[in-house]
C-alpha cells in the first residue's frame, strides 16, 4: 500500500493550512497557540501540516478551539471560512481516494450541497496552488526565512487522481437509474478547471450528449443547472461557443433568469445559507439585494475571461431585475461602464453579448455615468 492509498480517506491539508493562516493573524507562533489551546507544539504543527486532520477533533473541542482564537483576535474572515475548509478536505478525500470506482456515490461529499465560490476556491487550492480570492484581500503575514509553504498543496499523484476520478464520479452519476444530477454537473465544473487540458475531449463528449436538451428548455428544470455547468466548464477549457449557444436559447421564461440570478447569488454568498440541491433556483427569491453580486460580476468583465459572456448576461440581467441598484453604488458603477466601454471596443464577446453590454451602457450614461473608450 503506497502512502497516496493510506491517506486518501481522510485529510486536514486545507483546513491545516487555514488554521495555520489564523494562528499567524494574531500572531501567535505555534508554541504559544499550543499553550493558549491545552496542547503541545507536535499537535499544533501536525493540525497545521495536515498530518492529524483537524477534522478529527471532537466537535465540542473544534467549537472551544474556534471561540478561542476568536477571542484573541484571530482574523474573522478565515475564522469564518473553516466550516468551508474541512468541507473543502472531505470532499478532496472522497475524490483521491483509489476505490472511488467502488465508493457508493449516494455518499460523495461532492454531491451533498451546492457548491459556493469560496468552498470551490478552498478545493481548487491544493489542487492548483490558486489563492483562494477572499484570503488574496488580507495582510500578508511577516515570513520566516527559507523555503516556506504557500497554501496546502496535492502531490503530482493526486492532482491527477482528482481529475480522472471526477470524470469516473460525473459518468457513474449519470448513469444511475436515478441520475445524481447535483454530483454529476458539480464534477464537471470542476473538471473544467483542468489546467493539462485532457477534460476539453471529455467535456466535449458529455456535452454532445446533452446538446439537445438545450433547445427543449421551455422553463427550469434539474437538467438545466447541469448543462449550465458543462456548457462553463468548456468555456473554462477555451471553446466559448456552447456556453453562448447556451446563454442565447436556454432562457426562455422568467423562471430560468430567476434561476441564473438566485444561482449566482447564492455563489457569491448573498444567500448564506447552504443548499442542499438545486431546486432553490428558480423559486422567486427577495431575501438579496444584488450588491456583493454586483461587484464580482463587475470585477471579472474582462473581455479575456473565459466566462465574459455569461458575466455580461447575468450583470444585464441583474441591473434589469434590481433597477437602481448602480445608482446605490457609484463607485461600482463608474468601474462597471470604464469596463464596459473597453469590452465593445474588443471583438471577443458574441453579437447578445454586445446588445447586452450596450444597453447597460446606455442606462449607465442616463445614470450621468460614462466610461472610457468609444463603446462602439
Amino acid at each position: 500500500m503506497t502512502q497516496f492509498e493510506r491517506s486518501a480517506p481522510t485529510r486536514g491539508d486545507v483546513t491545516g493550512y487555514l488554521l495555520k493562516l489564523i494562528r499567524e493573524s494574531i500572531p501567535l507562533t505555534q508554541e504559544q497557540l499550543g499553550m493558549e489551546l491545552g496542547v503541545d507544539r507536535a499537535t499544533v504543527q501536525s493540525w497545521e501540516s495536515g498530518r492529524r486532520p483537524f477534522l478529527a477533533v471532537p466537535f465540542g473541542q473544534a467549537v472551544r478551539i474556534r471561540q478561542r482564537l476568536g477571542s484573541r483576535g484571530a482574523n474573522p474572515i478565515l475564522l469564518d471560512a473553516v466550516t468551508d475548509a474541512a468541507e473543502a478536505d472531505a470532499i478532496l478525500a472522497a475524490l483521491i481516494d483509489p476505490k472511488i470506482e467502488r465508493a457508493d456515490i449516494t455518499g460523495q461529499p461532492l454531491g451533498c450541497a451546492v457548491l459556493t465560490h469560496r468552498l470551490s476556491d478552498l478545493i481548487l487550492w491544493a489542487v492548483l496552488g490558486q489563492t483562494p480570492t477572499f484570503i488574496k484581500s488580507l495582510p500578508t503575514p511577516h515570513r520566516r526565512r527559507g523555503p516556506v509553504a504557500t497554501g496546502p498543496t496535492l502531490c503530482a499523484e493526486e492532482q491527477r487522481a482528482f481529475f480522472t476520478n471526477l470524470h469516473v464520479l460525473a459518468e457513474r452519476a449519470a448513469d444511475q437509474r436515478h441520475p445524481n444530477v447535483l454530483l454529476h454537473r458539480q464534477a464537471c465544473f470542476l473538471a473544467g478547471m483542468d489546467p493539462t487540458g485532457t477534460s476539453a475531449a471529455w467535456l466535449a463528449q458529455s456535452n454532445a450528449r446533452k446538446t439537445h436538451r438545450v433547445t427543449t428548455f421551455h422553463t427550469w428544470s434539474p437538467l438545466w443547472p447541469d448543462a449550465r455547468s458543462v456548457v462553463t466548464s468548456l468555456a473554462n477549457q477555451g471553446d466559448p461557443e456552447p456556453l453562448r449557444d447556451f446563454i442565447a436559447r436556454a432562457h426562455p421564461d422568467d423562471a430560468c433568469q430567476r434561476a441564473a440570478l438566485n444561482y449566482s447569488a447564492y455563489w457569491v454568498g448573498e444567500i448564506p445559507y447552504r443548499q442542499p440541491d438545486d431546486s432553490f433556483m428558480p423559486t422567486t427569491n427577495t431575501d438579496w439585494r444584488g450588491t456583493r453580486l454586483l461587484r464580482h460580476l463587475v470585477e471579472r468583465l474582462d473581455a479575456n475571461h473565459p466566462f465574459v459572456d455569461l458575466n455580461i448576461h447575468n450583470l444585464w440581467a441583474l441591473l434589469t431585475a434590481r433597477r437602481g441598484l448602480v445608482h446605490d453604488h457609484p463607485t461600482t458603477g463608474q468601474t462597471l461602464a470604464d469596463h464596459a466601454t473597453a469590452i465593445l471596443d474588443s471583438d471577443r464577446i458574441s453579437a447578445q453579448s454586445r446588445q447586452e453590454l450596450t444597453s447597460i451602457v446606455y442606462s449607465l450614461r442616463t445614470e450621468g455615468i460614462t466610461g472610457t473608450g468609444t463603446g462602439r
